[in-house]
């Protein structure tokens, strides 16, 4: 007799049409699971009203929508309803909560009352981010701990990216049992050939983030301007609200040129791999990231790192093999200094980034996955 395949539901407050970690971290998660044999559903919000989403995507009814600093808000409409009736056709073996928040808790009230057990990941350092909120931080800050931390302890299981957001989830008097699973990146971006650098006349950075504050995009601008400008370019990809503000600093405030430093809004993916492989050295001053999916995705490419210290970066940045972990911007500009001089260590990075690169691979990660909701259905 053949085993029975696992029917998982996934509540989500983010998704399409948003883009960034948490909707690539759901694309690959569904997407192997459902290779692996797996039946996958995903509640989530209407943002825009004009979807065209396969049927295994719900959306709560959001009659209230708008854009906050550029970003997608909705506000659901009998949620727990919706929730209850997509609950009750589908009959989930187990249901898998990605935010704390709003659809979360909802969820997780219905499974309880149910006995469906809930695994929720613990993607995102949330007070890190309250300045998209417009409330005051002094009022949300110890509002959100106090409120991931409880909704925390409620659920089964506990599923974190790196062994940093472990070390923090412990620290903060969270006895569940945690699994450490890293989130597998899409598969356009393994799997290709070491890429052979080009001897440029000048050496390539770059970086792919949200531009938004807590990105500490502005860092590494002063970096670059620290740096030879006859020797360096720099490209930014992403979008975000402080896109404008960001290359206002780049232009006007430092007076870098346009022919150093360029700025890519929302390329295709297609796009972002081939600035992957043409880059020499990735940079990134991020220090809110739970694992960094972007670092894995340049590496793939044999693209080493340059990052500063923060959450989660040493879980992937190991020092003179396939990158640099500095502390300060002063260490950053001399890191890319030396790479940039060095070609035999360049080289050495890129193979060990590839390398690297490759354990990332989704299905690797989706069945470390299936073997944690077995386990929690057994216990």
């Amino acid at each position: 007799m053949s085993e029975k395949k696992l029917n998982i539901l996934m509540v989500s407050n983010n998704y399409k049409p948003y883009s960034g970690g948490l909707v690539s971290a759901l694309d690959s998660y569904i997407d192997s699971l459902q290779k692996l044999g797996c039946k996958v559903n995903l509640v989530t919000l209407d943002f825009t009203g004009n979807n065209n989403d396969p049927k295994y995507i719900h959306r709560v009814y959001c009659p209230i929508k708008f854009n906050y600093k550029k970003n997608f808000i909705a506000v659901p409409f009998f949620a727990k309803r919706f929730l209850k009736k997509i609950i009750e056709k589908e009959s989930p073996d187990i249901i898998h909560i990605h935010h704390p928040f709003l659809l979360g808790p909802i969820a997780l009230k219905i499974a309880k009352k149910k006995k469906i057990p809930v695994i929720f990941t613990h993607h995102t350092l949330y007070e890190n981010y309250l300045h998209n909120v417009p409330l005051p931080q002094f009022i949300t800050r110890p509002l959100t701990n106090l409120f991931v931390k409880n909704f925390c302890k409620m659920v089964n299981h506990i599923i974190v990216p790196s062994n940093s957001i472990k070390n923090l989830v412990i620290n903060s008097d969270i006895s569940n049992s945690i699994n450490v699973i890293s989130t597998g990146i899409n598969k356009i971006y393994l799997n290709n050939e070491l890429y052979k650098k080009t001897d440029a006349e000048k050496f390539k950075l770059l970086t792919v983030s949200r531009f938004s504050k807590e990105k500490n995009i502005y860092f590494l601008l002063d970096v670059f301007k620290e740096l030879d400008q006859n020797k360096f370019c720099f490209k930014l990809i992403g979008f975000g609200p402080e896109f404008e503000n960001l290359k206002n600093y780049a232009y006007k405030i430092l007076n870098l040129s346009d022919q150093n430093i360029q700025f890519l809004e929302k390329p295709a993916k297609e796009e972002i791999l081939k600035n992957y492989k043409e880059a020499d050295l990735f940079i990134f001053a991020s220090q809110t990231e739970t694992q960094g999916l972007v670092l894995a995705e340049a590496m793939a490419s044999g693209t080493p790192v340059v990052a500063l210290n923060g959450p989660a970066i040493n879980d992937i940045v190991i020092n003179d093999y396939n990158g640099f972990v500095c502390e300060d911007k002063k260490e950053m500009t001399m890191q890319i200094t030396k790479i940039a001089q060095d070609k035999i260590l360049h080289q050495n990075l890129q193979n060990n980034a590839w390398k690297t690169g490759e354990e990332y691979q989704p299905d690797k990660c989706a069945e470390q996955l299936i073997n944690c909701y077995k386990k929690v259905l057994n216990t």
